[in-house]
């Protein structure tokens, strides 16, 4: 028991030491989490203040932009004269901070630098995204210690929405049956999809069951789908409807709600037949929507044909007298007010005499010699007389020298019409040129080819453009494109009566040459266009246009460039249709020469309604078709037939066909931004659209 003695006290010692450690280690525990709780909530803090300063700063490059307008191609310099003055700005206030640097917690804004350190150029991308610019913001915030420093990349562009859609309307988009798009698509109202075209047959409304419409994105350079690319933007989340039957009521009761329905689920029969589509679909206020005025672009166009002299008060002097005379108005200020700036080219000439006949006379037998005597009148085969014989062939050859004389003065002229044409651009003589219209490409006339494209290199057609290119496939006596009036075709589509009896080649004689349009045209009464036109070109037409069985190919530079294309603005409603309809898809699109027969290299703007039809026509476009006005598409799949004996269109079995066999598809062009630059419209809204945020390691400096 003596050895047991003291036991107890040192146990208690040990436990009270125990006890003791367990206390300090639960003291430092809470210390420590209170301490990093405090230091958490300082780092969230100074993130958030940190996000504040880019907010401020993406706000101040939004109100300094918005609401001017901007020239696309100036934009890149505009924004680095910005950055420049911005963090000039910045030092004044006090060594990159700003006036509110001095308290604490404080934020401020580091820098806003151009992506690039130059131009201003969209870092990595590609499309129409290459022809954005960028800037990049950085801002910093501290609270008690601890900073935090924030970047965002900013993408802003000047370029109306409507050139980076493969198809679109800022209405109401309806497409019945299976079109194939390769791109992106806009509804800025609302949207109705039905797996069900509509045609007009022999003057009978019909419908053909097919599939639902096809949507795949681009592709880049690496051979991977692009993000941005493959998308229905929508304006409107409540108004997308999708559904079975053969027409929309004027109620959308029958049809079902994507975001309510199977289309929009995760699973259920409807994602396969609508091929994906609920997937595909994105929301954006369409307030984000930049949109343009054809009469402003025109007219902006008009100020930039003038050359580099040209500024605001010309700009306002243009619309006012435009707007108080119209077309006639405007081209007398630019003949009275600026004379040098143009070659006018006058009318084009028109050879108005015409071959005389042979008189009779002179196709009778020749009269006897004057040495012998002339023979009884009553006398068989009696030849004329012979001072009336001499007299009618004097008169006759005359008249040939007078019709020849004719002939030469209008080829001469012809020949000086088409030079002035030809050198619109050229060094040394007026950048601009105007025609007093109509101004008819055929035979006579086979090209508008400027020397030099340039901003202010501009053709002013002051009335109508006829383009009249050689035929391609059938001709159009066949009469049997009366399905192409659809109902309720205001804009696009033809009817039973359209045929024209003198073909597409118009005066274009026995010349099977394409057409050549290269330049940047501004018509102010209506355009046509027939036959094989090859382009590089931007047209504002003020009036209606016209695209009867037209083939539009673009121009190749050479080499690995793509092929140029047509961007067609129009004020009035664009007619698109084929004469001559049941073209055979063949192989299908990108596959055999049906491809290329039927493809059209262009990009067609109307600010009015347009009504789309690809069930007895095919229309294979690489670009894009885009309307201001409410935008009706209907389309089958495969070669089509006429049934007489039924009086309706026969098709192949809809459900077995692919994509690729589509009579309407629509392939985006992205290189439209690099090869028509120069004259697409401006806006004065700004597009800006904000990167993901990134949190900088401590010590980077003011780029990142």
């Amino acid at each position: 028991m003596k050895e047991d003695k003291g036991s107890s006290l040192l146990l208690v010692v040990f436990l009270i030491l125990l006890l003791s450690l367990l206390g300090v280690a639960v003291l430092g525990a809470s210390l420590g989490g209170a301490m990093r709780t405090e230091r958490s909530e300082e780092n969230v803090q100074s993130v958030h203040l940190a996000q504040k300063g880019l907010d401020e700063a993406i706000a101040a490059i939004y109100d300094r932009f918005n609401g001017r307008l901007i020239e696309p191609e100036s934009l890149g310099a505009q924004l680095a004269g910005f950055t420049e003055a911005f963090n000039a700005q910045l030092a004044d206030a006090g060594k990159g901070g700003s006036e509110i640097d001095a308290a604490r917690p404080f934020y401020q804004v580091v820098s806003v630098r151009c992506a690039d350190d130059g131009k201003c150029l969209s870092r990595g991308s590609s499309g129409s995204a290459a022809y954005q610019y960028s800037l990049v913001v950085t801002a910093e915030a501290e609270v008690d210690g601890a900073k935090r420093r924030l970047q965002q990349e900013v993408m802003l562009d000047t370029y109306p929405d409507f050139l980076k859609y493969a198809f679109g309307s800022e209405g109401v988009v309806t497409i019945g049956g299976a079109p194939y798009f390769r791109g992106s698509l806009y509804a800025g109202e609302a949207l109705q999809l039905s797996d069900t075209a509509e045609y007009v047959y022999l003057g009978a409304r019909r419908t053909q069951v097919s599939q639902f419409p096809y949507l795949d994105p681009m592709l880049g350079e690496d051979g991977q789908p692009q993000d941005d690319s493959g998308w229905i933007i929508a304006g409107d989340g409540g108004r997308l409807h999708y559904g079975y039957g053969i027409s929309y009521p004027d109620g959308v009761d029958r049809y079902m709600a994507v975001y309510d329905r199977s289309l929009a689920a995760a699973d259920g029969v409807d994602r396969d037949k609508t091929h994906g589509l609920g997937q595909r679909i994105r929301v954006e206020p369409p307030q984000k929507f930049v949109s343009i005025d054809v009469r402003s672009s025109f007219l902006d166009k008009v100020r930039d044909s003038l050359g580099d002299g040209a500024g605001r008060q010309d700009r306002s002097v243009i619309e006012s007298v435009y707007a108080s005379g119209g077309p006639t108005a405007l081209i007398g200020l630019l003949e009275s007010s600026y004379p040098s700036r143009y070659a006018w080219l006058g009318a084009q000439p028109v050879l108005t005499a015409e071959e005389p006949p042979v008189p009779d006379i002179l196709l009778g037998p020749e009269p006897s010699d004057p040495g012998e005597s002339p023979p009884e009148p009553s006398a068989p085969n009696a030849g004329p007389d012979p001072a009336a014989y001499e007299q009618a062939r004097l008169e006759y050859e005359e008249a040939v020298a007078v019709y020849e004389q004719a002939v030469a003065d209008y080829e001469e002229e012809l020949g000086e019409f088409r030079a002035g044409l030809a050198s619109i651009g050229a060094s040394g003589q007026a950048g601009s040129a105007v025609v007093t219209g109509p101004l008819v490409l055929d035979g006579s006339v086979p090209a508008i080819d400027f020397a030099s494209k340039g901003k202010h290199n501009w053709l002013i057609v002051h009335g109508d453009l006829e383009l009249r290119g050689p035929a391609i496939g059938a001709t159009s006596g066949d009469g049997a494109a009366g399905e192409e009036a659809g109902p309720g075709a205001g804009g696009v589509g033809g009817g039973e009566g359209d045929a024209d009896a003198s073909g597409p080649n118009g005066s274009a004689g026995s010349d099977s040459s394409p057409l050549r349009l290269r330049g940047n045209v501004l018509v102010t009464g209506s355009m046509t266009l027939t036959g094989q036109v090859d382009v590089d070109a931007t047209v504002y037409v003020l009036g209606r246009t016209d695209i009867r069985d037209g083939a539009i190919r673009g121009l190749q530079p050479g080499g690995t460039a793509p092929r140029k294309e047509l961007v067609l603005i129009g004020g009035g409603p664009i007619d698109l249709y084929r004469v001559s309809s049941f073209q055979p898809v063949g192989a299908g699109y990108g596959s055999g020469t049906e491809a290329d027969g039927q493809v059209l290299d262009a990009f067609l703007y109307t600010e009015s309604s347009a009504g789309l039809y690809g069930v007895g026509s095919a229309f294979w476009m690489r670009g894009g078709f885009f309307a201001k006005g409410d935008l009706t598409l209907n389309a089958t799949l495969g070669s089509t037939a006429e049934d007489e004996a039924r009086q309706r269109l026969s098709f192949p079995e809809q459900s077995s066909l692919g994509k690729e066999k589509a009579r309407f598809i629509i392939d985006y062009n992205s290189s439209v931004f690099a090869s028509q630059e120069a004259a697409l419209p401006r806006v004065n809204k700004v597009r800006l659209t904000t990167g993901p945020l990134r949190l900088l390691p401590q010590g980077d400096g003011a780029n990142g």
